[in-house]
């Protein structure tokens, strides 16, 4: 057990005033003064351990203790110039510097008895490094805690500035500036800052830089403690790391969410692929990717979409053999396993880090999601976090890959119930629902700008026989053949649609009604051609009565329109059928003068084509 030593034996020192700077006590300016006697008598000075003494009243001011007026001796009445509180608080501060300034240097040991103060226990056993410096910052005197915090002692480190011994390479350039300037201006500094111990190992410290004055001012030594932080700091990493992985994550929900919402907005396999073009490059931007859809012969896989930067590295079709994904039923990874084998689709000699993510809808696989990680080899500058970005890639991709699957399952299940419902089942064409939305839109937009519209009444001739003769089977067999004729015939601004039975119209958009009866002649003499073999036998030729009317010269409504058009096909059936009429030669000329000039028309062939702005 140590035994502090008792306070050492009291002397003279000065009769008045400060031993550095003279200023007396109880006066404002550095004149000295004589003090009573009694007082004399009190102002011994106190040792320091080397040699130097200080003053009594600046010692005693240390203790706080109340403050009494002093008394002349032999009476009640106080002294003529008592020490003021003023006074009193400067001796404190002189007081707390000197006792700065008058810390041992020596080590403690029985050789000098007076270094073991209170500061000095205090100094040499605390838990933080505390190291001394000049002004200059050249080290005077470091403390045990220093020693096993960095591996210096204080021969390595005498006259050498400490921060420039150990600071390393990746100690942040800002807080050095930091130090260097606190040093400059003589400010106090608090700091985080990593440094390196003696055998070469990081950590980080609290740095606390104090600066010392003497007594009269003058700068004369720095007072840096050292706290070790380096756990805390790894607890903040980790902290940061988690925040950051966290943010990324909620970043990430967000997009899905707003990628499924435009995926299951689209109403269109088009629409669709461009929601997955830029969804899966903005939510994976480190991949290539590629979309592939099976044909409808379920041989070959069709490239749908693509995104990146090598769109070229995706071949237009793939065979479903020559990808482990859709051989093995499950989804495939490349670059994350010790034994693993690249798809025949995957181009290039080494090939990179991808996924193949099979596109299941409804228990079928309809596509391929794959997704092609260049720049990340081997050898690549992300190597050292190579496998974790992909391992996060390959969950986020599986997520895509279900979502993009529901998507288009949604827009396939969309675009069969929407074709049922606008669809005719048997020819494949549009049906009376579409006819009668698309005319009344087509013609508003006519009206707007002013472009022709014409419709197209066609029926086919004798149309019952087929059915009463040869079956139902075979009249359904030409109302197919006359479809089908039609799609081929019939394109671009025209769309036929068959409105029930035997009864077709075609909607003609920016066509006037001669062009529409060019089309319409065309039409029939191909179909006249048509030879249909049913149940072992050729069906008679098929043969049709038409009649046109357009907009603007017959009407402004749809209802309207097909109406006209229809009393033309009717005054063609009657006129004997094979035939097409214009509406306009019907009503504006007799009935048997119409008789006689289809007649005419039936013996001689079609007209001759006319310009496509010529008017009726």
């Amino acid at each position: 057990m140590t035994t502090l030593p008792g306070p050492p034996p009291r002397k003279e020192l000065f009769t008045s005033g400060c031993y550095s700077c003279g200023r007396t006590p109880g006066g404002t300016g550095m004149a000295r003064r004589a003090r009573p006697a009694e007082t004399q008598t009190d102002a011994a000075a106190t040792p320091a351990p080397d040699g130097r003494t200080a003053p009594a009243h600046v010692a005693a001011d240390i203790a706080p203790k109340s403050f009494a007026p002093a008394k002349e001796p032999g009476t009640d009445k106080p002294e003529a110039n008592p020490i003021t509180r003023e006074d009193q608080a400067l001796g404190s501060e002189m007081a707390a510097r000197a006792s700065l300034r008058l810390l041992p240097q020596g080590p403690v040991g029985d050789g000098n008895p007076d270094g073991a103060s209170f500061a000095e226990l205090a100094l040499r056993h605390c838990g933080d490094g505390v190291v001394v410096t000049d002004a200059d910052r050249r080290t005077l005197w470091v403390n045990a805690a220093f020693t096993t915090l960095t591996g210096y002692t204080l021969e390595h480190l005498r006259d050498q500035d400490p921060g420039t011994v150990l600071q390393g390479p990746d100690t942040d350039p800002a807080t050095i500036r930091a130090i260097r300037e606190a040093k400059a201006q003589r400010r106090e500094l608090r700091c985080d800052i990593l440094n390196y111990n003696r055998a070469g190992d990081p950590y980080w410290v609290e740095l606390h830089i104090v600066p010392v004055h003497d007594l009269m001012g003058r700068h004369t030594h720095f007072v840096s403690t050292l706290r070790e932080i380096t756990a805390r700091k790894e607890l903040e990493d980790q902290n940061e790391s988690m925040r950051q992985t966290e943010s990324m994550r909620q970043a990430e929900r967000q997009l899905l969410a707003q990628t499924s919402e435009w995926l299951y907005s689209a109403r269109s396999s088009d629409e669709l692929m461009m929601v997955v073009q830029r969804a899966m490059h903005t939510l994976i931007p480190e991949a290539d990717g590629a979309l592939y859809v099976y044909a409808n012969s379920r041989d070959t896989l069709d490239l749908a979409a693509r995104w990146g930067t090598a769109p070229e590295a995706f071949a237009a079709r793939i065979a479903p053999e020559d990808c482990w994904a859709l051989r093995r039923g499950r989804a495939y990874s490349y670059g994350l396993k010790a034994i693993e084998f690249a798809c025949d689709h995957v181009h290039g000699d080494v090939a990179p880090p991808f996924f193949c993510l099979p596109i299941i809808a409804h228990g079928e696989t309809i596509g391929l999601l794959h997704l092609r990680f260049d720049g990340f080899e081997e050898g690549g500058l992300l190597r050292h976090m190579r496998e974790q970005v992909l391992r996060h890639r390959w969950d986020l991709g599986l997520i895509c890959a279900e979502q993009i699957s529901l998507a288009i399952a949604n827009v396939r299940l969309r675009q069969e119930l929407e074709d049922q419902s606008v669809r005719d089942p048997l020819t494949g064409l549009w049906n009376r629902r579409w006819f009668l939305d698309a005319a009344h839109r087509e013609l508003a937009r006519a009206r707007d700008t002013g472009r022709p519209l014409s419709l197209i009444s066609l029926d086919v001739d004798h149309f019952k026989r087929f059915n009463d003769h040869h079956g139902h089977d075979a009249g359904d067999t030409v109302l197919r053949e006359v479809g089908a004729l039609m799609r081929t015939h019939f394109h671009g601004d025209c769309r036929p649609c068959r409105l029930g039975g035997e009864e077709f119209v075609i909607l003609c958009v920016n066509t006037p009604c001669d062009a529409a009866l060019e089309l319409a002649h065309g039409f029939a003499q191909v179909l006249k051609d048509v030879r249909i073999a049913y149940d072992g036998q050729m069906l008679p030729p098929i043969t049709v009565s038409g009649g046109i009317s357009s907009h603007p010269g017959h009407a402004d409504s749809v209802l309207r329109l097909l109406k006209i058009a229809d009393t033309a096909l009717y005054a063609a059936k009657e006129a004997g059928r094979d035939r097409i009429l214009i509406a306009e030669a019907v009503t504006g000329s007799s009935p048997g003068h119409s008789t006689k000039q289809t007649e005419a028309e039936r013996n001689r062939p079609p007209p001759p084509q006319r310009a496509q702005g010529a008017k009726c």
